[in-house]
């Protein structure tokens, strides 16, 4: 079992250049997200510039600047394998990256509407050029794709506006959550796959149209409903549905029928934290009173977004590395942190007297497990010269 993720010089030079930078801004700023704001969870207040609360700057960092991060490397690395278009330039790449990092300095030093509209068009310039290469290569199963990364734009455009937060919020995050849910519904299974047949064994689904239409449908109208009615008891019991749908959706990859890597389990329980945050946001709906909507959020942004974006960006720089499911130790126990970073928080919602050092232990998890992720990959994401 090897320590860390190490390769040659050489491999690493091979290796498509896209997701590099954005995963390693990614991972940082994660961390920073999460550092920073830390200490006012135990009532220290840092000075700062941007004149917003520590927990607005720590949610929009996360959501705002370290996903479109993690997407844009993701996207600019799978979309000319998904379309049969050529790969993204260096230029474009580069373009991307110093709009980014212009984007969050100005975030984090100047001003943070501005910066949040710096990321909005950020997002923008990556939508347009998905879509040029879905729309050339007349792509209609990546149509929805485009679609949630025009509806992320347009909440990060309200949030920078300061119009509708609580609106532009939920809106970002349940497109994500769409997102997370057809990327991790292709990403998954098709692991779990490569993985069994590398390991010498076979495994094969039984993955029905029917099923994962009605699945698909079901949470779009769910995270919807949501979006524009919180508090509605339509929304709840379509958020119980959504639920219940995923599970028969993901029950379909028969995960207990093979033995798989940490990456590949962590998948899975990213992708079931999905399930999770539905069914807690359909408890916090139909009986507000028992629990607080903030389990459900937090359910979604750690425990899948956090899980699955760790998940993802590790097979994508193993598979690129050529090591598809090589193991290391930092990278599992990133996954083994991030998990119980999840737990702590939810468990805020049921120990309110021990808030603070809850999640205290969450956010230092949360630091812990992006750590532990650019450590394991620390020589793909920043190659020697």
């Amino acid at each position: 079992m090897d320590t860390g993720e190490s390769t040659p010089a050489l491999e690493v030079k091979r290796m498509p250049a896209p997701f590099r930078p954005f995963f390693l801004i990614a991972g940082l700023d994660a961390i920073v997200g999460a550092a920073v704001w830390l200490p006012s969870v135990f009532g220290i207040r840092a000075a700062d510039s941007t004149g917003i609360s520590p927990g607005d700057w720590h949610r929009d960092v996360l959501l705002f600047e370290m996903i479109p991060a993690i997407l844009t490397g993701f996207l600019l690395t799978a979309l000319p394998r998904w379309t049969g278009r050529r790969e993204v330039s260096p230029l474009t790449t580069r373009l991307l990256v110093a709009l980014s990092l212009a984007g969050q300095a100005t975030f984090l030093f100047l001003s943070h509407s501005v910066g949040l509209a710096l990321a909005a068009l950020f997002v923008l310039a990556l939508f347009v050029i998905a879509a040029g290469r879905v729309v050339a290569a007349r792509d209609r199963r990546n149509l929805k794709v485009l679609a949630l990364l025009l509806v992320f734009c347009g909440g990060n455009v309200l949030a920078a506006a300061s119009y509708q937060v609580e609106f532009a919020l939920r809106l970002g995050l349940a497109s994500i959550i769409g997102l997370v849910m057809i990327i991790g519904g292709r990403v998954v299974p098709a692991l779990t796959v490569a993985y069994a047949e590398a390991a010498g064994g076979r495994i094969a689904f039984n993955r029905f149209a029917l099923v994962e239409g009605v699945a698909g449908v079901v949470a779009a109208c769910a995270l919807g409903l949501w979006v524009v009615a919180p508090q509605a008891q339509l929304s709840g019991a379509a958020c119980a549905l959504a639920a219940c749908s995923q599970v028969i959706r993901a029950a379909q990859w028969s995960i207990w029928r093979s033995r798989v890597s940490s990456t590949v389990l962590a998948l899975h329980i990213g992708y079931g934290w999905i399930v999770v945050g539905f069914g807690l946001l359909a408890i916090h709906i139909l009986k507000p009173a028992s629990l607080g909507q903030a389990a459900a959020v937090h359910a979604w942004t750690i425990g899948a977004i956090g899980t699955m974006a760790l998940a993802i960006m590790a097979s994508m720089i193993r598979k690129h590395s050529r090591r598809a499911f090589a193991t290391s130790v930092p990278a599992t126990g990133a996954f083994v942190a991030m998990t119980i970073c999840c737990l702590s928080r939810l468990l805020v919602e049921l120990l309110p007297s021990y808030a603070a050092p809850l999640t205290g232990l969450s956010g230092s998890l949360w630091v812990v497990a992006f750590g532990l992720f650019l450590w394991a990959f620390r020589r793909m994401l920043i190659p020697r010269l």
